[in-house]
């Protein structure tokens, strides 16, 4: 039975808030609390670095490619049930990974956490949208989106924390009792916001004509590669980062993870600046201005890299403008890609999540691929990645033609 409108609306209370950061910050956290272990597991597991780097690739393949499963199960059932099924097999995945006797099992078990918890970012971008629209979606976007960055920047020095003195399966056992606590509070304060439930929305033929209208449209595309863009590169430098500042650099995993301050800091400030001036700017002035700053970002690290530095600064503060960057393409991408399309955001969620993440697990195992000894092969990933941004933007604007 379709629920009215007027029994689904939700208002952004606080502790829909809080749950609305908590969801959209869980799969980030999943990802990169351990980020500091990778060499610590390379060395016990005593297998090459590309090998473990995969654990990452693979946690964000599993993380996009289920996407497309909860989309259209949210649309159909409502954005709650999707949301505690998917949750609960993260958390299955967590305990494979707490427990894995080798590199192989770990692999799998980030796999399934991955595809458990993606579902936080395609029904939970979809449940956003549900509540809200056009720039306001914008504005509170990036309201959540700096309360996430702060629990993004802990994630990583926590984990540096838990390397240093309990190893790397603690930081799993901390991440499903940390996801163990979300589901709970999802259990007891999620709301059901879905106003246009679709019996048919799970059908094949319906499935295929709702993706293939998403795939044809140039806003949408246009949009979800520019967000795509910004998440492959903050990803290629996550994946190559703890190798390169701990291997090369010499950095320890404690003082690695406070360096997440530095990329979440950055973060934070954009989706500061962008919650004030959205509404005046418009989204795509303000998204042209972030790949601006992440192709500066590429630039300015391949310029670093020929010179023949490498140190922590010449590596963090390229990387610094690409995560401003990235911060303005984020929230804005996201709401220009929905705007068009509020009766299937279900879809919408997953297709756009599906095609952000997917991106990422790309240029993850690319740069896991190379070997690197210094920034050089990252440079060039970012250097791309603000390129096709740009490209892509301009797509999204001329076929919109004019402001969301």
């Amino acid at each position: 039975m379709q629920l009215s409108p007027d029994a689904t609306k939700a208002n952004l209370t606080f502790s829909l808030f809080m749950m609305l950061l908590l969801y959209s910050s869980l799969g980030q956290v999943a990802a990169d609390m351990y980020v500091p272990s990778l060499p610590t597991i390379a060395a016990q597991f005593g297998n090459e670095t590309s090998a473990i780097q995969l654990t990452l690739s693979v946690y964000i393949f599993g993380f996009s490619i289920s996407q497309l499963i909860y989309g259209p199960l949210s649309d159909r059932y409502g954005r709650r049930p999707p949301m505690l099924i998917g949750v609960g097999i993260g958390m299955a995945g967590t305990v494979i990974c707490l427990f894995a006797p080798s590199v192989y099992i770990l692999i799998l078990g980030r796999f399934i956490q991955g595809a458990g918890i993606g579902v936080c970012n395609s029904v939970g971008r979809s449940l956003t949208r549900d509540i809200l629209s056009g720039t306001h979606l914008a504005k509170i976007g990036s309201h959540i989106g700096m309360a996430a960055v702060l629990l993004l920047a802990i994630a990583p020095t926590i984990g540096g924390y838990i390397q240093d003195y309990l190893g790397w399966r603690a930081i799993f056992f901390i991440l499903f009792i940390y996801t163990f606590c979300i589901w709970l509070f999802m259990l007891k304060t999620l709301p059901e916001t879905n106003r246009y439930l679709n019996p048919e929305a799970t059908k094949i033929k319906i499935i295929t004509s709702n993706y293939r209208t998403l795939i044809t449209n140039k806003t949408f595309i246009g949009y979800t590669i520019c967000a795509s863009a910004a998440y492959a590169g903050l990803i290629a430098y996550f994946t190559a980062a703890p190798f390169l500042l701990q291997t090369v650099v010499g950095l320890t995993p404690v003082e690695f993870g406070w360096l997440a301050f530095l990329t979440s800091g950055a973060l934070f400030l954009t989706m500061f600046i962008n919650s004030r001036l959205i509404v005046k700017v418009g989204i795509a002035r303000m998204i042209f201005v972030g790949n601006l700053l992440m192709l500066s970002g590429g630039i300015l690290m391949l310029v670093f890299g020929l010179l023949g530095y490498i140190n922590t600064f010449v590596i963090m503060f390229p990387v610094i403008l690409f995560a401003m960057g990235a911060g303005l393409t984020f929230s804005n991408a996201f709401a220009g890609a929905f705007h068009p399309f509020p009766r299937m955001a279900g879809v919408v969620g997953a297709v756009y999540g599906c095609l952000q993440i997917l991106g990422g697990s790309i240029t993850s195992a690319l740069i896991a691929s190379l070997h690197e000894n210094n920034q050089l092969p990252l440079s060039y990933i970012l250097i791309f990645m603000g390129l096709a941004a740009l490209f892509s933007l301009r797509l999204a604007a001329n076929d919109a033609g004019h402001e969301q």
